[in-house]
């Protein structure tokens, strides 16, 4: 009876969601403009840029995160102290991050200030000002992010990760700039990159809140219609080599070893993307701070609750056009064989006798994550923007709980065959890692001979 209530009220919650109306336009540079009116308060509004370390050579790696800092320190025609009073005026908010693959500038402020946000955003793309002083600062600043990046053992981890898998390619490069590159960094080397990469084709300006679209699409029109950049270089989008290797780090002084574990699979422009994501959720998450975990749903979870790690969590590494699907777990020294043991049983089940109660509830976790994502302005508005930059469409979420619908245990099974068995895997890790499994004893149980 309590399954299926909590079943009927999540069909209910889907079934009541508001289905709010997407526009798209392209202004006649090629620039990229999708709205989605909501009935909110405040909007969001996200500046997409297809850039980042994949783009970048070994000499300029790091570049596009340099940019992203010198946009914080204020335009030719609105210097920072005039930016922070401006946003403070407005109530507003700017957050930034780049990717390997996209840049993205994000603004929060009350729907009536949506015209001030797409003139900030503009000046972004257009109007950065490269003063020495402001230079000489930003440097400061990323060699302290580097520092801090360094401490993290997770995102050394799945630098690691990349690095191994795409060996002698721009996916192997981290986003942030190596002390040699960030020394030589000038106005002229920026300067340079923008002209480059920050072309209109490679531009994407969302919105999401209580706006009007044809209020931004003017606006967006008389502040970016005259963007006119150098175009992109044939070759600029190289197809990323996979390799299956491992790159280890061992460090005895560091209480838990952190390790990820993944395969090559298609990106965001592949047909099995949805599988994929549905085959990711099937595996479940954990950490010691659960309760229950002997009852687990989840196969791995139950395994993991014994006593096997800390933590594990799947991850789906989805660039345009090729991908990483695995996953990342902590453990202690001696436990580092068990979980990665189970984790690729489980994998082997996928490729084999996988069950129909496995891949529901996979899938119902699956539809979870996804109205998650959806939640609230900034969210959706994220999520508008990357669809547009990969897809020049927008998926609704009945779209996608359509396509998580479509996906069975044949489609598991599939994906499985086609991905997981008898591939090789790629493994980093990092911490006291003696115990961990040898990586030519990791490829033998990537298949079953009894299979």
């Amino acid at each position: 009876m309590f399954n299926l209530f909590r079943r009927s009220s999540f069909n209910f919650l889907l079934a009541n969601v508001h289905h709010y109306e997407t526009y798209t336009s392209v202004l006649k540079n090629g620039v990229r403009v999708a709205v989605e009116e909501t009935i909110s308060p405040l909007v969001c509004l996200s500046l997409f840029i297809q850039t980042g370390s994949r783009f970048e050579t070994a000499e300029n790696n790091g570049i596009s995160h340099f940019i992203e800092h010198m946009a914080f320190k204020g335009f030719v025609s609105m210097k920072k102290k005039q930016l922070e009073e401006c946003l403070q005026s407005m109530g507003g908010h700017i957050t930034a991050r780049t990717t390997r693959e996209y840049q993205l500038f994000s603004a929060i402020a009350p729907a009536r200030y949506s015209a001030q946000l797409v003139y900030i955003m503009s000046l972004i793309i257009t109007n950065i000002e490269f003063a020495h002083c402001d230079i000489q600062e930003v440097k400061k600043d990323i060699i302290m992010q580097l520092k801090d990046r360094e401490a993290c053992p997770k995102h050394i981890t799945f630098d690691y990760l990349h690095q191994a898998a795409f060996q002698e390619t721009p996916l192997a490069y981290n986003v942030i700039a190596p002390l040699k590159n960030l020394e030589n960094f000038d106005e002229n080397e920026a300067c340079s990159f923008l002209k480059q990469r920050y072309h209109p084709e490679n531009i994407v300006l969302a919105a999401s809140g209580g706006v009007v679209h044809l209020d931004i699409m003017s606006e967006a029109q008389k502040r970016l219609s005259h963007v006119a950049m150098e175009p992109i270089p044939s070759g600029a989008y190289e197809a990323c080599r996979y390799t299956g290797s491992s790159l280890v780090l061992r460090d005895d002084s560091m209480p838990f070893a952190h390790v990820a574990v993944a395969v090559e699979v298609g990106g965001y422009e592949d047909p099995d993307f949805w599988p994929l994501f549905a085959a990711s959720c099937i595996l479940g998450v954990w950490e010691r701070s659960q309760g229950g975990g002997d009852t687990h749903g989840f196969m791995l979870s139950r395994a993991a609750a014994s006593g096997l790690c800390e933590s594990y969590e799947p991850f789906y590494i989805a660039y345009r056009d090729i991908g990483l699907w695995g996953v990342y777990y902590i453990a202690e020294r001696n436990d580092l064989d068990g979980l990665l043991h189970n984790v690729q049983h489980q994998w082997m089940t996928f490729c084999t006798s996988v069950t129909d109660v496995e891949v529901q509830r996979g899938i119902n976790y699956a539809k979870r994550k996804l109205a998650q994502e959806l939640e609230g302005c900034v969210r959706s508005c994220h999520d508008l923007g990357l669809q547009i930059l990969y897809n020049c469409a927008r998926a609704s979420l009945t779209d996608k709980n359509r396509e998580m619908s479509h996906v069975n245990v044949d489609t598991i099974k599939r994906i499985g065959q086609k991905y997981i068995y008898d591939k090789c895997p790629v493994v980093s890790a990092v911490g006291p890692t003696e115990c961990l499994t040898d990586y030519s004893r990791i490829r033998s149980e990537m298949f079953w001979l009894r299979y």
